[in-house]
């Protein structure tokens, strides 16, 4: 199949940073007073929208579509501000301290808790899908701590240095990346053996083009590689979305697990990416300036077979 893709790479200069730049930022983000480091990050964000306006623009589309398809008033918040949100979320990756009890408190509502407990008493295999949604890698050292230790599918960084930078990273709260020739083998057989996978949807970590449901008026495209990953494993998919609220904290949303075995109760592939899609885009809309799609997806996604209805509430719990 040849090898894993590069990932599309942050925007402003963590795209072309090398590791010791990043070790750099991670000591400088440990080091100083976090209302430093939230000016620093927000004069860098501020910079790069200035010197890159197609970057700029496209961002504006993005969080435009989301703000009126959210029906909220009044104009859409600029660029910048999404960009913001990222070098915020990157500040407090390379900030953090991995390993004993420094875990990042999460704010969960009652739903959300039930749908984490519903998944863990299955004790089954778990592919837990999200996208780039908000301090995710903060949210996945959270969820690491809640249910044992977890791998990660992540398409790699284009410098072989960087991506041990962020492996290392990962590693040290508790989560190990997949990676090399073929990751989704090594993924596959993680998933039978019982563990916790979390992968991406919204942008494909597969060599072949994304199998994606029409986009038309939704928002997120959702790739169906991960979901058809989990139905070779016979793996419950856990959706879930982080963001950062107004006062700072990480706050997670879970939808209710499911399976991909429809003749038990579960859902087919066609509904599980419409469910995906809608639990996205609900997203999305809430926190338009928190998804870093740095893809610059058509809002023309061509379609890949039939677009299903949505699947009934019944189906969508874990079997």
């Amino acid at each position: 199949r040849g090898p894993a893709p590069r990932a599309a790479g942050p925007p402003f200069p963590w795209g072309s940073m090398t590791d010791l730049g990043y070790h750099i930022a991670s000591i400088a983000a440990r080091r100083l007073p976090v209302w430093m480091t939230d000016r620093m990050a927000a004069w860098i964000a501020d910079v790069y929208v200035s010197t890159h306006p197609s970057r700029a623009r496209e961002a504006a589309h993005r969080v435009g579509r989301a703000w009126r398809a959210g029906g909220l008033g009044g104009p859409p918040p600029p660029a910048r501000e999404t960009f913001r949100a990222f070098a915020w979320a990157l500040r407090d990756f390379l900030a953090a301290r991995g390993g004993g009890s420094r875990v990042p408190a999460v704010r969960l509502d009652a739903e959300t808790a039930r749908h984490l407990a519903a998944a863990r008493a299955a004790q089954a295999p778990t592919l837990v899908v999200s996208g780039h949604f908000g301090p995710w890698e903060m949210a996945l050292w959270w969820l690491a701590r809640e249910v044992g230790p977890m791998e990660a599918l992540s398409a790699p960084h284009r410098l072989e240095a960087v991506e041990r930078f962020f492996r290392a990273r990962r590693a040290a709260f508790g989560v190990r990346t997949l990676g090399g020739e073929r990751p989704a083998v090594e993924a596959l057989r993680r998933l039978r053996a019982g563990g916790w996978i979390a992968a991406l949807a919204d942008r494909s970590w597969r060599p072949a083009a994304p199998e994606t449901i029409p986009v038309g008026e939704r928002l997120v495209a959702v790739d169906a590689a991960p979901l058809r990953l989990a139905q070779r494993a016979g793996a419950q998919v856990l959706p879930g979305a982080a963001w950062r609220d107004a006062d700072g904290q990480i706050a997670v949303r879970f939808h209710a697990p499911f399976t991909l075995d429809p003749e038990r109760g579960g859902l087919t592939v066609d509904e599980a990416l419409v469910s995906l899609s809608r639990f996205f885009d609900g997203h999305v809309r809430a926190h338009p300036t928190q998804w870093f799609d740095w893809s610059i997806r058509s809002a023309r996604t061509a379609p890949r077979g039939r677009a299903a209805q949505d699947p009934p509430l019944a189906r969508s719990r874990a079997r």
